[in-house]
């Protein structure tokens, strides 16, 4: 039966384990800091599948592993809707954009701009006051961002990805005046609007292999729900030296590259 299945998928059983295990570690990393994509990309190239195809999967991944977060956050009564309805729309017209860019222009330049982004990032984790488990005032109101602020990091999510939740994150933290396990749920909801988005067009293209993205999924959805329950638990004690260290080593990756 088992021999029939992986048959049926187009993916050798070692091969299938290994996407697992490393989707699941990605999930675990990207519900609580972002960055996911940095993992689970290479253990996909690592697995045989071309970049188109690593990408393809990796957003139905990222889809499924940002709805487990954020069914958790619901849970939790750490969502509003009404909050959420404002922002949403954004991210998703973001998202579709930039895949439809990235598909017509390439996106291989990204890899020379991203080492000074993360670095950027990395340093706010380490010394801003806002990040915290205490909300502060929004230096914009909601609809605003919504209309700016979020749909730009969302066509950047469709157009390359790697570091859009840890974008989102810190949007809504120094911009929103978002606590940081608040903005975390928050940030988890938006990569999924605009991961699901991306994903539609990449299928609608042809260029999903579903083997690859269901192992990506199972590994990924496990890493989420124990990840999100450490950013429920612990907050900016866990939050803020995660970001830093992931900022920094996405960045040393980058300029290895």
């Amino acid at each position: 039966m088992f021999e029939y299945f992986f048959q049926l998928i187009g993916v050798e059983p070692h091969i299938f384990l290994l996407l697992i295990a490393g989707s699941a570690f990605a999930g675990f990393v990207d519900s609580i800091c972002g960055g996911g994509g940095l993992i689970s990309i290479p253990v996909l190239l690592m697995g045989g599948f071309t970049p188109v195809q690593a990408i393809a999967a990796n957003k139905l991944q990222g889809t499924l592993g940002a709805l487990a977060s954020t069914q958790y956050y619901l849970k939790k009564g750490v969502i509003d809707i009404h909050v959420l309805c404002k922002i949403a729309g954004g991210a998703a017209v973001g998202g579709l954009l930039g895949t439809i860019a990235a598909n017509v222009i390439g996106n291989h330049f990204m890899g020379k701009i991203m080492p000074m982004m993360l670095i950027a990032m990395a340093v706010y984790f380490a010394v801003s006051p806002d990040v915290s488990d205490q909300e502060c005032k929004p230096r914009l109101g909601l609809f605003v961002m919504a209309a700016t602020l979020i749909p730009l990091i969302g066509f950047y999510d469709g157009f390359f990805g790697p570091g859009a939740g840890t974008f989102y994150l810190i949007s809504l933290i120094s911009i929103a005046g978002f606590a940081i396990t608040k903005a975390m749920a928050y940030s988890r909801i938006l990569n999924l609007v605009s991961n699901a988005a991306s994903l539609i067009l990449f299928i609608a293209l042809g260029k999903m292999v579903w083997g690859a993205g269901v192992a990506m999924s199972l590994g990924e959805v496990v890493g989420v729900y124990a990840g999100s329950h450490l950013v429920h638990k612990h907050g900016a004690r866990l939050v803020r030296p995660l970001v830093v260290i992931a900022c920094v080593a996405m960045a040393i990756k980058f300029i290895m590259q």
